[in-house]
Protein backbone atom coordinates (compact mmCIF):
# COMPACT_ATOMS: atom_id res chain seq x y z
CA UNK A 1 0.00 0.00 0.00
CA UNK A 2 2.34 2.57 1.03
CA UNK A 3 4.94 1.72 -1.96
CA UNK A 4 2.03 1.94 -4.46
CA UNK A 5 1.40 5.42 -2.76
CA UNK A 6 4.92 6.53 -3.29
CA UNK A 7 4.91 5.14 -6.94
CA UNK A 8 2.03 7.13 -7.85
CA UNK A 9 2.63 10.17 -5.62
CA UNK A 10 6.10 10.45 -7.74
CA UNK A 11 4.34 10.22 -10.79
CA UNK A 12 2.03 12.97 -10.23
CA UNK A 13 4.76 14.94 -9.20
CA UNK A 14 6.87 14.31 -12.16
CA UNK A 15 3.73 15.60 -14.29
CA UNK A 16 3.11 19.04 -12.45
CA UNK A 17 7.10 19.84 -12.63
CA UNK A 18 6.51 19.62 -16.03
CA UNK A 19 3.23 21.89 -15.49
CA UNK A 20 5.71 24.17 -13.39
CA UNK A 21 8.22 24.67 -16.07
CA UNK A 22 5.24 25.51 -18.84
CA UNK A 23 4.25 27.94 -16.17
CA UNK A 24 7.54 29.60 -16.01
CA UNK A 25 8.13 29.48 -20.07
CA UNK A 26 4.18 31.34 -19.74
CA UNK A 27 5.58 34.01 -17.31
CA UNK A 28 8.52 34.93 -19.07
CA UNK A 29 6.73 35.26 -22.25
CA UNK A 30 8.92 32.38 -24.06
CA UNK A 31 5.43 30.98 -25.20
CA UNK A 32 3.03 33.56 -25.84
CA UNK A 33 -1.01 33.05 -26.83
CA UNK A 34 0.41 32.60 -30.60
CA UNK A 35 2.49 29.61 -29.12
CA UNK A 36 0.39 27.66 -26.79
CA UNK A 37 -2.46 27.84 -29.88
CA UNK A 38 0.03 25.70 -31.80
CA UNK A 39 0.91 23.52 -29.23
CA UNK A 40 -2.54 22.80 -28.77
CA UNK A 41 -3.11 22.26 -32.41
CA UNK A 42 -0.27 19.82 -32.87
CA UNK A 43 -1.09 17.51 -29.54
CA UNK A 44 -4.95 17.41 -30.78
CA UNK A 45 -4.32 16.61 -34.88
CA UNK A 46 -1.21 14.91 -34.59
CA UNK A 47 0.12 13.75 -31.70
CA UNK A 48 -3.05 12.58 -29.81
CA UNK A 49 -4.14 10.57 -32.62
CA UNK A 50 -0.71 9.01 -33.13
CA UNK A 51 -0.97 7.80 -29.57
CA UNK A 52 -3.96 6.82 -30.00
CA UNK A 53 -3.63 4.21 -32.63
CA UNK A 54 -0.54 2.99 -30.58
CA UNK A 55 -2.73 2.30 -26.95
CA UNK A 56 -4.69 -0.49 -29.71
CA UNK A 57 -1.83 -2.13 -30.66
CA UNK A 58 -2.15 -4.96 -28.23
CA UNK A 59 -3.45 -8.55 -28.43
CA UNK A 60 -7.61 -8.76 -28.98
CA UNK A 61 -8.72 -10.08 -25.35
CA UNK A 62 -12.60 -10.69 -25.05
CA UNK A 63 -12.34 -8.89 -21.27
CA UNK A 64 -10.79 -5.97 -22.94
CA UNK A 65 -13.27 -5.59 -25.69
CA UNK A 66 -16.34 -6.32 -23.52
CA UNK A 67 -14.52 -3.67 -21.11
CA UNK A 68 -14.29 -1.11 -23.85
CA UNK A 69 -17.77 -0.94 -24.58
CA UNK A 70 -18.81 -0.59 -20.98
CA UNK A 71 -16.88 2.53 -21.04
CA UNK A 72 -18.24 3.98 -23.87
CA UNK A 73 -21.67 3.41 -22.40
CA UNK A 74 -21.24 4.20 -19.13
CA UNK A 75 -19.51 7.71 -20.34
CA UNK A 76 -22.04 8.55 -22.02
CA UNK A 77 -24.43 8.53 -19.16
CA UNK A 78 -22.33 10.14 -16.86
CA UNK A 79 -22.14 12.93 -19.37
CA UNK A 80 -25.84 13.25 -19.24
CA UNK A 81 -26.00 13.15 -15.49
CA UNK A 82 -23.13 16.11 -15.74
CA UNK A 83 -25.33 18.19 -18.29
CA UNK A 84 -28.95 18.02 -16.06
CA UNK A 85 -26.68 18.90 -12.38
CA UNK A 86 -24.44 21.54 -13.65
CA UNK A 87 -27.98 22.61 -15.78
CA UNK A 88 -29.59 23.08 -12.12
CA UNK A 89 -26.40 24.37 -10.15
CA UNK A 90 -25.18 27.13 -12.62
CA UNK A 91 -27.50 30.60 -13.38
CA UNK A 92 -24.91 33.48 -14.24
CA UNK A 93 -27.65 35.46 -15.85
CA UNK A 94 -25.70 36.04 -18.84
CA UNK A 95 -26.42 33.56 -21.50
CA UNK A 96 -23.48 33.57 -22.87
CA UNK A 97 -21.20 33.11 -19.48
CA UNK A 98 -23.79 30.59 -18.40
CA UNK A 99 -23.14 28.53 -21.51
CA UNK A 100 -19.52 28.24 -21.31
CA UNK A 101 -19.87 27.45 -17.97
CA UNK A 102 -22.06 24.67 -18.49
CA UNK A 103 -19.92 23.36 -21.10
CA UNK A 104 -16.61 24.11 -18.71
CA UNK A 105 -18.57 22.10 -15.96
CA UNK A 106 -19.50 19.16 -17.89
CA UNK A 107 -16.73 18.13 -20.03
CA UNK A 108 -13.30 17.60 -18.41
CA UNK A 109 -9.88 17.94 -19.81
CA UNK A 110 -9.50 14.08 -20.39
CA UNK A 111 -7.32 14.43 -23.15
CA UNK A 112 -4.43 16.84 -22.40
CA UNK A 113 -4.49 16.07 -18.50
CA UNK A 114 -6.31 12.69 -18.44
CA UNK A 115 -4.13 10.57 -20.54
CA UNK A 116 -0.80 11.99 -19.13
CA UNK A 117 -2.11 10.65 -15.58
CA UNK A 118 -3.50 7.43 -17.29
CA UNK A 119 -0.26 6.84 -18.85
CA UNK A 120 1.98 7.52 -15.86
CA UNK A 121 0.28 5.51 -13.31
CA UNK A 122 -0.95 2.45 -15.90
CA UNK A 123 -0.65 2.34 -19.44
CA UNK A 124 -2.79 -0.46 -20.22
CA UNK A 125 -6.19 1.64 -19.18
CA UNK A 126 -4.98 4.05 -22.31
CA UNK A 127 -7.63 1.84 -24.08
CA UNK A 128 -10.12 2.55 -21.79
CA UNK A 129 -9.33 6.65 -21.61
CA UNK A 130 -9.47 6.50 -25.33
CA UNK A 131 -13.45 4.83 -25.23
CA UNK A 132 -14.33 7.87 -22.66
CA UNK A 133 -13.06 10.13 -25.25
CA UNK A 134 -15.10 8.52 -27.92
CA UNK A 135 -17.90 9.14 -25.51
CA UNK A 136 -16.65 13.40 -24.91
CA UNK A 137 -16.09 13.74 -28.25
CA UNK A 138 -19.51 12.38 -29.49
CA UNK A 139 -21.32 14.40 -26.53
CA UNK A 140 -19.08 17.77 -26.68
CA UNK A 141 -19.55 18.50 -30.63
CA UNK A 142 -22.92 17.81 -30.31
CA UNK A 143 -24.95 18.96 -27.36
CA UNK A 144 -21.13 20.72 -26.37
CA UNK A 145 -21.68 23.02 -29.78
CA UNK A 146 -25.42 23.49 -29.20
CA UNK A 147 -24.81 25.98 -26.20
CA UNK A 148 -23.18 27.82 -28.86
CA UNK A 149 -24.34 27.80 -31.79
CA UNK A 150 -28.04 26.11 -31.38
CA UNK A 151 -29.19 22.77 -31.92
CA UNK A 152 -29.69 23.80 -35.53
CA UNK A 153 -25.91 24.12 -36.25
CA UNK A 154 -24.69 19.91 -34.35
CA UNK A 155 -22.86 18.50 -37.16
CA UNK A 156 -22.67 14.66 -36.33
CA UNK A 157 -20.09 14.58 -39.58
CA UNK A 158 -17.74 17.34 -37.45
CA UNK A 159 -17.77 14.56 -35.21
CA UNK A 160 -17.01 11.72 -37.16
CA UNK A 161 -13.91 14.13 -38.80
CA UNK A 162 -12.16 14.67 -35.66
CA UNK A 163 -8.77 13.35 -35.92
CA UNK A 164 -9.13 11.99 -32.70
CA UNK A 165 -12.38 9.91 -33.25
CA UNK A 166 -11.35 9.31 -36.77
CA UNK A 167 -7.69 7.12 -35.06
CA UNK A 168 -9.96 5.71 -31.92
CA UNK A 169 -11.96 4.11 -34.67
CA UNK A 170 -8.85 2.75 -37.04
CA UNK A 171 -7.29 1.65 -34.07
CA UNK A 172 -10.16 -0.27 -32.71
CA UNK A 173 -10.72 -1.64 -36.02
CA UNK A 174 -6.95 -2.95 -36.27
CA UNK A 175 -7.62 -3.83 -32.71
CA UNK A 176 -10.49 -6.18 -33.23
CA UNK A 177 -8.71 -7.51 -36.53
CA UNK A 178 -5.92 -8.52 -34.32
CA UNK A 179 -3.53 -6.39 -37.00
CA UNK A 180 0.23 -5.24 -35.61
CA UNK A 181 1.28 -2.33 -37.21
CA UNK A 182 4.91 -2.65 -39.59
CA UNK A 183 7.57 -1.72 -36.96
CA UNK A 184 8.45 1.42 -38.44
CA UNK A 185 5.71 2.96 -38.85
CA UNK A 186 4.56 1.82 -34.91
CA UNK A 187 8.18 3.10 -33.47
CA UNK A 188 7.53 6.17 -35.74
CA UNK A 189 3.82 6.63 -34.29
CA UNK A 190 5.57 5.99 -30.27
CA UNK A 191 7.42 8.71 -30.92
CA UNK A 192 5.15 10.81 -31.71
CA UNK A 193 2.89 10.29 -29.52
CA UNK A 194 5.17 9.95 -26.80
CA UNK A 195 5.03 14.03 -26.45
CA UNK A 196 1.59 14.06 -25.22
CA UNK A 197 2.64 14.02 -21.54
CA UNK A 198 5.39 16.79 -21.62
CA UNK A 199 3.48 19.24 -24.67
CA UNK A 200 0.10 18.67 -22.49
CA UNK A 201 1.81 19.03 -19.38
CA UNK A 202 3.26 22.60 -20.18
CA UNK A 203 0.13 23.57 -22.80
CA UNK A 204 -1.65 23.50 -18.71
CA UNK A 205 1.13 25.12 -17.35
CA UNK A 206 1.10 27.85 -19.71
CA UNK A 207 -2.32 28.36 -19.38
CA UNK A 208 -2.32 28.85 -15.99
CA UNK A 209 0.49 31.20 -16.06
CA UNK A 210 -2.09 33.69 -17.45
CA UNK A 211 -4.41 33.48 -14.46
CA UNK A 212 -5.18 36.40 -12.28
CA UNK A 213 -7.08 35.64 -8.99
CA UNK A 214 -8.53 39.14 -9.16
CA UNK A 215 -10.75 37.85 -12.08
CA UNK A 216 -12.26 35.09 -10.40
CA UNK A 217 -14.84 36.98 -8.04
CA UNK A 218 -17.50 35.35 -9.82
CA UNK A 219 -19.39 32.93 -7.49
CA UNK A 220 -20.21 30.71 -10.50
CA UNK A 221 -16.32 29.72 -11.39
CA UNK A 222 -16.17 28.58 -8.15
CA UNK A 223 -19.29 26.47 -9.02
CA UNK A 224 -18.15 24.99 -11.97
CA UNK A 225 -15.03 24.23 -10.80
CA UNK A 226 -16.33 22.29 -7.65
CA UNK A 227 -18.91 20.66 -9.78
CA UNK A 228 -16.07 19.67 -12.62
CA UNK A 229 -13.94 18.25 -9.63
CA UNK A 230 -16.70 16.63 -7.86
CA UNK A 231 -18.63 14.84 -10.56
CA UNK A 232 -16.30 11.62 -9.64
CA UNK A 233 -18.72 10.99 -6.99
CA UNK A 234 -21.26 9.61 -9.09
CA UNK A 235 -19.30 6.89 -10.34
CA UNK A 236 -21.39 3.58 -10.47
CA UNK A 237 -18.88 1.31 -8.09
CA UNK A 238 -19.72 -2.06 -9.34
CA UNK A 239 -16.94 -2.34 -12.80
CA UNK A 240 -14.11 -3.96 -13.69
CA UNK A 241 -11.39 -2.58 -11.85
CA UNK A 242 -9.47 -1.09 -14.52
CA UNK A 243 -12.62 0.63 -15.81
CA UNK A 244 -13.07 1.94 -12.80
CA UNK A 245 -10.30 3.66 -11.86
CA UNK A 246 -9.86 5.10 -15.60
CA UNK A 247 -13.55 6.36 -15.24
CA UNK A 248 -12.24 7.62 -11.88
CA UNK A 249 -9.49 9.65 -13.04
CA UNK A 250 -10.96 11.18 -16.15
CA UNK A 251 -14.07 12.22 -14.40
CA UNK A 252 -11.90 14.11 -11.90
CA UNK A 253 -9.73 16.39 -13.99
CA UNK A 254 -10.41 20.12 -14.39
CA UNK A 255 -12.40 21.88 -16.94
CA UNK A 256 -11.18 20.83 -20.33
CA UNK A 257 -9.04 23.26 -22.81
CA UNK A 258 -11.72 22.24 -25.64
CA UNK A 259 -14.38 24.91 -24.11
CA UNK A 260 -11.95 27.90 -24.60
CA UNK A 261 -11.36 26.44 -28.57
CA UNK A 262 -15.25 25.62 -29.17
CA UNK A 263 -15.92 29.52 -27.69
CA UNK A 264 -12.89 30.67 -29.85
CA UNK A 265 -14.26 29.17 -32.89
CA UNK A 266 -17.78 30.29 -32.36
CA UNK A 267 -17.23 33.47 -31.46
CA UNK A 268 -17.71 33.23 -27.55
CA UNK A 269 -15.56 34.87 -24.87
CA UNK A 270 -12.85 32.08 -24.81
CA UNK A 271 -10.94 34.56 -22.53
CA UNK A 272 -13.89 33.90 -20.14
CA UNK A 273 -13.24 30.22 -20.67
CA UNK A 274 -9.50 29.91 -20.40
CA UNK A 275 -10.25 31.52 -16.82
CA UNK A 276 -12.52 28.77 -15.65
CA UNK A 277 -9.87 26.51 -16.88
CA UNK A 278 -6.94 27.90 -15.53
CA UNK A 279 -9.10 28.34 -12.20
CA UNK A 280 -10.23 24.26 -12.05
CA UNK A 281 -6.92 23.36 -12.82
CA UNK A 282 -4.98 25.17 -10.12
CA UNK A 283 -7.72 23.05 -7.78
CA UNK A 284 -6.65 19.81 -9.33
CA UNK A 285 -2.96 19.98 -8.28
CA UNK A 286 -4.57 19.44 -4.80
CA UNK A 287 -7.46 17.36 -5.44
CA UNK A 288 -6.72 14.60 -8.49
CA UNK A 289 -3.41 13.60 -6.58
CA UNK A 290 -5.92 13.00 -3.67
CA UNK A 291 -8.28 11.02 -6.21
CA UNK A 292 -5.12 9.06 -7.41
CA UNK A 293 -4.06 8.07 -4.24
CA UNK A 294 -7.27 6.10 -3.70
CA UNK A 295 -7.09 4.28 -6.36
Amino acid sequence: MIESFLTVGRQIITLYLLMAVGYVLGKLKLIDDHGAASMSTLVMYIVSPCMLLVAFQRPIEQDTLHNFYVVVAVSLLLHAAFIVLSRLMIHDTDRHRRNLLLFAAVFSNCGFMGYPIILAINPDWMIYAVAYNVAYLLVSWTVGVSLFQGRQNVSLKRVLLNPNVIAAFLGFAVFCLNITLPDILSQTMSLIGGLTTPLSMLLIGTRISGIRLSELRDKDYHITAALRLIYVLLLPLHLDPAVWSTLYLLTAMPCGTLSAMQAELYGGDARFAARAIAYSTLLSLVTVPIVSMLL
